[in-house]
């Protein structure tokens, strides 16, 4: 399996963010050690592949399946959940600017969705 390791990391670190978990929280949550945690948040750049045991948990510690990170897998259904742990990962931004990013997005999807019950 080719596995996208920059989504996943990304995805840890936006879950990470926004419930303010530490490396040590976040792993134990994950069951795995810090040490591998900071693995996985390294993506792509890590000197090493995880195990799979520790890619299983932490996909499921994020709701997902493994094959939700698989490259080349196509277009998948993306929720308004994903644009917010996106949005949420981009680094070079204020909290601040995170959190307005995502109510207009929130507010764009809220209207699209009462325009398309009107129809």
């Amino acid at each position: 399996m080719n596995l996208d390791l920059d989504l996943l990391a990304a995805h840890l670190r936006a879950k990470m963010e926004e419930r303010e978990l530490s490396l040590r929280s976040a792993a134990e949550e994950i069951g795995c050690s810090p040490a591998t945690l900071g693995r996985l948040l390294k993506g792509s750049e890590a000197p090493n592949f995880p195990d799979m045991t520790s890619l299983l948990r932490a996909a499921s510690w994020l709701g997902k399946s493994i094959s939700d990170f698989e490259k080349g897998r196509g277009p998948s259904t993306t929720t308004l959940a994903d644009v917010e742990l996106h949005l949420r990962a981009l680094s070079g931004l204020t909290e601040k600017d995170k959190e307005a990013l995502v109510a207009m997005v929130r507010a764009a999807h809220d209207a699209f969705k009462t325009r398309t019950k009107k129809s």
